[in-house]
């Protein structure tokens, strides 16, 4: 709307600019003010190469000109706004070479006005281009020309410089943004440069600090030569004092600059992970003595987070504390390449300790003390220390604040405020938990890989005196757990709503004041998984059983109510309720976290609160008392179904399931023991022993008589909503709501964590049946069936060569046959509903095996489609398999198997058949016995006639069919036998080579020759009579037969003659040798 003023407008302030009197300075100001509306009114439109805008462009830049050269700040400030803005809608215009070393001037200047102006312009310019604008600020080092007190550091030191100096927020704000700028865009390039601007901001007054080009001429060499008597960290110069020292800066700008050594190890972690691999950065700085490495200033680092951790500055120690937590994580797992087997953080562990040794002193803040506590959870947690005795000097730090958790809530040092108290009291716990996560996580792992190693060997990454790092941990777990439960159980009452708040006691919690509340809540929240996981850890190894031994006495205060001693915290309570509350109150917390709607939930909480729930539900009683309880298992079901919706990693996915299998596991018990119970009551018959007549068991499980499942009231229909939602999620063809589009309903392929997730959903599935009664059952099987055999489906689709089944696919399968063979299909109340599903079942999966060019559907594998059928015909009733429709088909697949021109396939086939012949029941064996035995017989002629060219697979095929047709000789009657090896011992004679040809023989026909021979020799004694008969029939299969054997036996003789001979050579060799030889010895 405006747009057509503005050339005239702009016209008319140049001209004011240049006509009126300098001493004007408010019409100077308001010029200035008229011209950034104006540029602002132009907008984007500053880019384009029209004349009128040109025009434009240049009338702002003169005019900008004029205002700079004003000997007013204000109006210098103006202009200042107004080259701000102009490079921010056409910085192509703006020449940086003139304007940089002006901002740069205007930096000292004593207006703050005109130094904010400044100070925002560069931060703009720093956004884009900052190597450019460091480029020209260092062209000023000095110069001549401009008046600038700028040194090596370059505008990076000078605005550090500044930090010092100014006092406005705003500004140092800007500047604090500036230096983040050019630090996330340069610090990958000028790793040596930024990290010793940050060593001489952090450095005490007084050490002798080193300039720039001394530090950027230290390298590796140089770190290692430093002396090692530095052990103490003391960190201190043993050079005579200067009598010019350099003034310490004030602690803000050292908390930013260690802020900012935190902010350079982030980049470097964005840029490549070389920066934190030694033996990479070494050899490639042998090739590019240019390049750098954050690994290779490690010392570096370790030096400027100890010397702000050991500061005057309660604030400045904790951002050090941080810091140094932050090298730890990131160089913990980063081998020493000299010294395999070790890491490089384990030269800097007095280094480590000398810093937070300070920190747990009697007089120290508890914000210090707290973070501290997480440092040294973190390095204890971290494994780079393998001695304990070196270990036990950081574990000491936590045992000592041990005595401010038993003193109670009032009577921490008057000086700190109760939050600060229970701030120092929860990070002490919480790192007693993260530690003993850590102990617990390296003995499961111990246990797992050495499981018959005695207990006294343990931990050999733990080792000290016989001792491991959780014989640290365990003294303490007696007090701990105490104190872990009180926190949690604080915790659970300040989450509760608003409205409960008359639930809160009146005088607080164990840690906490009543007049605290509202302080202490973000404190808990910050604190409490890694408790509520080490809480769990501690119950599911005796905990639970350990409750009425514990001693009487209570120590920590607001407990009485739950039990957290032993029988003492209430005398009319029992071991199993104060199990129970223990129980109930981790396993709220869990669930309170796990659903809440707060989009800001750490996975890290999500994680611990998963583990907490597993671990709890590791002992059977906790799952009996989930069992018994099952709204608790339902709610808990719907809460993991949403976090599956919500959650996209595969680990926190995988830990989900894992839950869902406690929950399943307990409600089998629960199962089990129901059965059990009610058979006695019923049958009068013992706990063990089942009935003879399945039907005459009462009705157990979900569904009863008219097998309703009910949605929201149903473990079962739970448990389904939360496998569907996974196998959806990694399998979209699997939703019948999907399009049936053409290319929707290929193969999907999956990543190894999600063929995991997919299996435990498959898993889980099988197992819901025996859940219901056999109604029930019925109900939900077939969409059990539905999703299994979909599995199978996309999970195996026909490549134009045949590929081994993948371990999901294997999986399913696995799924199928628990479930085409469970008790409830030979059930009378329900096995007409079961044969029925599963013959459907079976259909659809012989449909699959059809190529489908309508919906680009290629077909099943046929490896795949013969192991599915194989399930069916050798797991489920033979009602089912025994359908005639049925029937024909799955013979069809298995001859076109046959005759495939992949071997590979042939010999699955035959496989299978293999089995399939060996059936139990005849009725379901003879049919696939006559309609495909002549078919193998074929093939043995064929290859017997095409012996020469047999190749090593081709031979493979055959041994297959040879154990086949030698498996219809055992299941044959006695008047059959003797045909079947009428047919198959020609064969195999047929096969066996000429005495002569032996030698100069293929290795596939070496093979057939060796098999056919072995084979006839073992059938010889087996048949005599038959086998007699037949050699007596045709002297040219004896005469062949025997040779073969007794060359066989010559070749056998001379095989042992040979081992014989050479044992005795090794025999006469002298077992002494003598390093030097003598055979050339000679007076």
């Amino acid at each position: 709307m405006f747009r057509g003023y503005v050339e005239p407008t702009l016209s008319l302030c140049l001209w004011l600019l240049l006509s009126v009197p300098p001493s004007n300075i408010d019409v100077h100001q308001c010029l200035g003010k008229c011209l950034s509306a104006l540029i602002t009114t132009v907008g984007p439109e500053l880019q384009a190469n029209t004349s009128s805008v040109v025009t434009a462009r240049s009338s702002f830049l003169v005019a900008c000109a004029v205002m700079q050269d004003h000997s007013d700040s204000l109006v210098q400030a103006e202009a200042i706004a107004c080259l701000q803005q102009l490079h921010m809608f056409a910085p192509r215009h703006i020449n940086l070479t003139t304007l940089v070393p002006k901002l740069c001037a205007t930096l000292s200047s004593s207006h703050l006005l005109l130094r904010r102006a400044a100070v925002a312009c560069l931060r703009q310019l720093s956004q884009r281009e900052a190597g450019e604008v460091c480029e020209y600020a260092m062209t000023l080092v000095d110069s001549k020309d401009w008046k600038i007190d700028i040194t090596e550091t370059g505008l990076e030191g000078m605005l550090f410089a500044m930090l010092d100096m100014e006092d406005d927020r705003q500004l140092i704000s800007d500047i604090h943004d500036t230096l983040v700028s050019m630090l996330q865009r340069l610090a990958g390039e000028n790793l040596t440069r930024w990290l010793a601007l940050c060593k001489q901001v952090l450095s005490a007054s007084n050490e002798s600090i080193l300039g720039l080009d001394e530090e950027a001429g230290e390298g590796e060499g140089a770190d290692d030569n430093e002396d090692d008597a530095n052990a103490d960290a003391t960190f201190k110069a043993g050079a005579d004092p200067d009598s010019h020292p350099l003034v310490a800066a004030r602690w803000p700008t050292r908390v930013f600059a260690t802020q900012c050594v935190q902010k350079i190890i982030a980049v470097c972690e964005e840029i490549s992970p070389d920066h934190f691999d030694l033996a990479k950065a070494r050899k490639m700085k042998q090739h590019n003595y240019r390049s750098d490495f954050l690994v290779l200033h490690l010392s570096e680092l370790v030096r400027m987070t100890f010397i702000a951790a050991t500061s005057d500055s309660d604030q400045l120690r904790m951002t050090g504390l941080q810091a140094l937590q932050n090298v730890i994580v990131k160089f913990a797992k980063v081998p020493e390449p000299e010294f395999p087997g070790h890491v490089i953080l384990e030269q800097f562990q007095a280094q480590v300790g000398a810093a937070l040794r300070p920190a747990f002193s009697n007089d120290t803040g508890p914000n210090v003390t707290a973070t501290a506590c997480e440092v040294c959870s973190t390095w204890i947690g971290s494994g780079v220390v393998c001695d304990l005795s070196d270990l036990r000097r950081v574990h000491q730090l936590l045992v000592s604040c041990l005595q401010k958790l038993k003193s109670g809530k009032g009577s921490s040092s008057q000086l700190y405020s109760e939050t600060a108290a229970t701030m120092e009291k929860l990070a002490v716990l919480k790192a007693w938990a993260e530690v003993y996560i850590v102990a617990m996580n390296i003995e499961e792992a111990f246990e797992a890989k050495h499981p018959t190693e005695d207990e006294d060997e343990e931990f050999d990454n733990f080792q000290g005196g016989g001792e491991s790092l959780l014989s640290l941990v365990t003294p303490e777990l007696v007090s701990l757990s105490k104190h872990w439960l009180a926190a949690l159980k604080d915790y659970a009452l300040l989450s509760l709503p608003t409205e409960f708040a008359s639930q809160l006691p009146p005088d607080g919690g164990a840690f906490y004041n009543a007049d605290t509340i509202d302080s202490a809540r973000p404190i808990y929240r910050n604190a409490w998984y890694p408790i509520v996981h080490a809480a769990s850890l501690w119950l599911n190894h005796g905990g639970f059983e350990n409750v009425a031994a514990e001693r009487e006495k209570v120590d920590v205060e607001g407990s009485m109510n739950l039990g957290l001693g032993a029988v003492n915290a209430s005398a009319t309570k029992s071991p199993e309720d104060i199990n129970t509350d223990r129980f109930h109150l981790i396993f709220g917390c869990c669930v309170e976290a796990l659903c809440s709607p707060r989009s800001t939930q750490p996975l890290e909480c999500v994680t611990a609160c998963l583990h907490a729930l597993y671990q709890l539900l590791d002992r059977p009683w906790p799952r009996s008392l989930i069992g018994k309880e099952q709204s608790l298992a339902i709610e808990l079901l719907n809460v993991l179904h949403r976090l599956l919706l919500t959650r996209e990693m595969s680990s926190t996915q995988q830990q989900v399931m894992d839950v869902v299998g406690q929950v399943l596991k307990a409600a089998q018990e629960r199962f089990e023991f129901e059965k059990r119970e009610k058979t006695k009551e019923a049958l009068d018959l013992p706990a063990n022993q089942e009935p003879d007549d399945v039907s005459k068991l009462p009705l157990i499980g979900e569904g009863g008589e008219s097998g309703e499942i009910p949605a929201g009231k149903s473990l079962v229909f739970a448990s389904l909503e939360v496998c569907l939602c996974l196998l959806v999620r990694h399998i979209p063809q699997l939703n019948p709501s999907l399009p049936s589009t053409p290319g929707q309903r290929r193969e999907t392929f999956l990543s190894e964590d999600a063929s995991r997730l997919v299996s435990c959903a498959v898993t889980v599935m099988s197992e819901l049946p025996s859940l219901c009664t056999p109604q029930g059952s019925v109900s939900i099987l077939p969409t059990i069936l539905f999703l299994t055999s979909g599995v199978v489906k996309y999970t195996s689709v026909r490549q134009i060569e045949p590929v081994a089944p993948s371990t999901l696919c294997m999986a399913a399968l696995h799924a199928l046959k628990h479930l085409v063979s469970h008790p409830l299909a030979h059930d009378s109340r329900c096995a007409k509903q079961w044969v029925m599903l599963l013959c459907s079942t079976l259909g659809t999966i012989l449909d699959f095996a059809k190529s489908d060019s309508g919906v680009d559907w290629p077909g099943m594998d046929e490896v795949v489609t013969m192991l599915a059928l194989a399930v069916f015909i050798m797991s489920s009733p033979p009602a089912v398999v025994c359908v005639t429709n049925l029937q024909e088909p799955c013979i069809s697949v298995f001859r076109q198997a046959l005759q495939s021109d992949h071997c590979m396939v042939r010999i699955k086939c035959l496989q299978t058949l293999l089995s399939i012949f060996q059936h139990p029941c005849r009725r379901v064996a003879t049919p696939y016995i006559q309609g495909l035995s002549p078919i193998v017989i074929e093939h043995l002629y064929v290859a017997a006639s095409t012996k020469d060219t047999l190749t090593e697979t081709q031979v493979a095929v055959v041994v297959e069919e040879m154990k086949v047709v030698e498996s219809l000789v055992q299941l044959a009657d006695e008047t059959h036998k003797f045909t079947l090896l009428k047919i198959l011992v020609p064969i195999m004679v047929s096969y066996l080579l000429e005495v002569t040809a032996v030698p100069s023989s293929s290795r596939a026909l070496k093979t057939l020759h060796e098999y056919a021979l072995q084979r006839l020799i073992k059938i010889g004694p087996q048949h005599p009579e038959s086998f007699r008969s037949i050699m007596s029939s045709s002297s040219q299969l004896k005469s062949r037969l025997s040779e073969a054997v007794k060359h066989s036996q010559q070749n056998t003789m001379q095989a042992n003659q040979d081992k014989m001979q050479t044992t005795f050579s090794q025999a006469a060799v002298p077992t002494i040798k003598l390093k030097m030889d003598f055979s050339n010895f000679t007076r």
